[in-house]
């Protein structure tokens, strides 16, 4: 996605403010004591007025990013389900093993009298899923036959995306139904020993080919590893009804082997790789929805006229709505007009989310051009939003309603004062596309936006089970 890089006067009015204080805080500065003032005149109250207005057009419009970054991505998402609005959804995380820890390159090593017992992939849950996880969950492991981190002519790869996909041998090595439980056993939350695994067992001719490469002292370095095994291809076979999410902190390749004089059927040790590599190829088929006819580029929206008078934003897909303003050159024609407040108020579609699809925590607002570029100041996307990072899910429970409020009073002002940006609108994520640790230098790179599968449903003006609404506080003053 392109960003275009722009910090005009209407999107900065902290700064008109402050030179406007700053001027008063000068003049009442050069007064010295005992000067005489002659008069301060009064402003008329009549000549301001305060208005309230909830009755603005706003205009939706869905379109999909061409990419996201997903390597490296500290969550690996596995399965597959049927979303009633968006299709079918599916994830398959890609993994590689590597012998390198924090001390180094190191040789891997058995004891001469090690016996071979199997090989196993242990993934620990990270607590997030998306979909139905009461239906079981047919995980299938395949093995990769090309270097995940190189590209064709063995350059390395410097980004992986979502659309992203190394070849793997069509026939699985490992198999397991599991029914996932990515719930914490106690309170914790995130990685740690109270988060459970689910394991699968690998083929025998995979694990005695690496155990006999390990006991021959074959393995002493990572290149030497990598050329023995390419690395994993996890994903879910048909049937299942949803994604979840596994720690790439915990996810192991453990062989495991007892040496003689161990009880007989008891595991004595065993040992692990450490993973190197990953990405999630997190992909959506959307035959067969109201999304059939949504360009592939970005640059291209489809408004919410074509698609039931709905938008959506979806998470791992790329799927983003846009708002657009059009009632605003209105209020160019009104003399000395201030923009006081105005709040942008989101409910999802009434039906539209359950246990199973539920509503992002939050919804990030952020100012795109014509071409739905981010407007970037420095490098980051401008936020329309105002004193906050993001408007968080509200439940009131009482009257039985879930909802968003948007601070986007700098957007609505910044308009007020500048035709120029009537073309200017904002787009609607579920999370911030600046990464939030030093790794990552992309955008999207490790964000909740491009490591899940959170969406919303959002009615338009015309849908009378979507209630979409602008509430704008303004102050005219009467030109004298």
């Amino acid at each position: 996605m392109k960003f275009i890089s722009y910090c005009s006067q209407a999107f900065c009015p902290v700064v008109s403010k402050f030179l406007i204080v700053t001027g008063l805080s000068l003049s009442f500065a050069s007064c010295q004591w005992g000067d005489q003032i002659d008069a301060l005149v009064q402003p008329d109250a009549d000549d301001f007025t305060a208005v309230y207005s909830d009755t603005n057009s706003v205009v939706l419009s869905t379109l999909k990013l061409d990419s996201l970054m997903t390597g490296a991505s500290s969550r690996l998402l596995v399965g597959q389900f049927s979303d009633p609005y968006l299709g079918k959804m599916h994830s398959t995380a890609f993994i590689q093993f590597s012998t390198t820890t924090q001390d180094g390159d190191r040789a891997l090593t058995l004891p001469e009298n090690a016996i071979y017992d199997s090989l196993g992939l242990a993934l620990r849950y990270d607590g997030y899923y998306y979909g139905d996880t009461t239906q079981v969950m047919n995980v299938d492991v395949y093995e990769l036959t090309s270097d995940l981190t190189l590209k064709t002519d063995l350059t390395p790869i410097q980004a992986i995306y979502n659309y992203h996909s190394t070849p793997y041998n069509a026939k699985a090595i490992g198999t397991a139904k599991i029914y996932p439980r990515p719930r914490p056993r106690s309170g914790t939350i995130g990685e740690g020993a109270n988060r459970g695994e689910a394991r699968v067992k690998i083929s025998d001719v995979l694990g005695k080919k690496i155990f006999d490469s390990v006991k021959a002292n074959k393995i002493n370095n990572s290149a030497q590893w990598i050329e023995l095994l390419k690395g994993f291809a996890i994903k879910a076979s048909m049937g299942n009804h949803s994604v979840v999410g596994f720690t790439r902190n915990n996810t192991a390749l453990r062989l495991y082997y007892h040496t003689p004089g161990a009880v007989e059927g008891i595991t004595e040790d065993s040992l692990s790789t450490t993973l190197w590599a990953n990405y999630n190829q997190t992909l959506g088929d959307r035959n067969g929805t109201v999304l059939s006819r949504l360009p592939d580029t970005y640059r291209s929206s489809l408004p919410s006229s074509q698609t039931g008078n709905i938008s959506f934003v979806q998470a791992g897909t790329g799927i983003m709505t846009r708002l657009d303003f059009p009632g605003l050159g209105e209020y160019k024609y009104l003399n000395y007009t201030f923009a006081n407040s105005a709040k942008l108020i989101i409910e999802p579609l009434r039906g539209s989310s359950s246990r199973s699809f539920f509503l992002p925590a939050s919804l990030y607002a952020y100012i795109a051009d014509k071409n739905n570029d981010y407007v970037t100041n420095n490098g980051s996307p401008v936020s329309g939003l105002t004193g906050v990072a993001a408007a968080t899910l509200t439940t009131d429970l009482v009257n039985d309603r879930q909802y968003y409020i948007l601070d986007v009073t700098d957007f609505i002002r910044s308009s007020f004062q500048n035709e120029s940006l009537e073309n200017y609108g904002l787009l609607l994520r579920t999370s911030s596309p600046i990464p939030t640790t030093s790794n990552f230098t992309m955008l999207d790179g490790n964000t909740e936006f491009s490591k899940s599968f959170d969406r919303i449903v959002i009615g338009d003006q015309a849908n009378p089970n979507g209630r979409l609404k602008l509430e704008i506080k303004y102050t005219s003053i009467k030109a004298q």
